[in-house]
């Protein structure tokens, strides 16, 4: 489908792929900051060890929780997201002069590819969401004590490190993993999306070049023979 010269599908691929990119930074940089600011911790699936009625303990999961989301957001979404949206983006402009040039171009390699990345993003968004989950209800439990009613209110919790007598706040980490979380998710829709859409143009491109050598072969049968 074109519209003034232009493929729709190609342009809303385009769309897509720069989307993702920017994506990628709202996933891999409130992670890293939150990591940061824990004094190189990961907080995703930390487990609260009581201390008293006032203090708590808390104990870091492994690091490799907040690693994959940094590596899913750069490699993923950053630079595979902004390589596709530059490749896309140079082919809609020699489109311009030369429409064959879009139904000519790969497409099955980028659904397999596309998929991967789905599936990535994915795993990546059910390790923020679980290790979230897991820290906040720590962090509000009942037993043996309340802390916090909800989970927001443990931004004020300032650490005292491990063999240190330097403090950690956490000011920020409620909100910056509520971002990576979503950002993560929505980065997943859209690979996903960008998958149906791949799929759709695949078809497509099968049933035009089927239509066309159907085409050519009518064209041949009733040529009639000169001898």
């Amino acid at each position: 489908m074109t519209v003034s010269g232009l493929h729709v599908q190609l342009v809303v691929n385009t769309l897509l792929y720069f989307f993702n990119f920017v994506c990628g930074f709202a996933i891999s940089i409130p992670i890293g900051v939150v990591t940061i600011e824990a004094s190189g911790g990961c907080l995703l699936y930390s487990t609260i060890t009581s201390f008293n009625s006032t203090f708590l303990i808390v104990n870091f999961g492994q690091k490799v929780n907040c690693n994959v989301p940094n590596y899913v957001g750069v490699f993923v979404c950053i630079f595979y997201g902004l390589g596709m949206g530059m490749y896309n983006l140079y082919a809609i402009y020699k489109s311009r002069k030369d429409p064959c040039i879009v139904p000519q171009m790969w497409v099955l390699p980028f659904i397999v590819t596309n998929a991967i990345a789905a599936f990535k993003t994915f795993i990546c968004s059910c390790i923020i969401s679980v290790g979230f989950k897991e820290l906040c209800d720590a962090l509000t439990s009942e037993k043996p004590y309340k802390y916090f009613s909800r989970c927001s209110q443990a931004q004020k919790l300032k650490l005292i490190l491990p063999g240190t007598e330097k403090t950690a706040s956490l000011k920020h980490f409620y909100d910056y993993i509520n971002v990576t979380q979503t950002a993560s998710w929505i980065c997943t829709l859209g690979w996903i999306l960008l998958v149906v859409s791949g799929s759709i143009r695949f078809l497509l491109n099968r049933r035009l070049r089927a239509g066309g050598s159907s085409t050519a072969q009518d064209r041949i049968a009733i040529i009639e023979p000169t001898a």
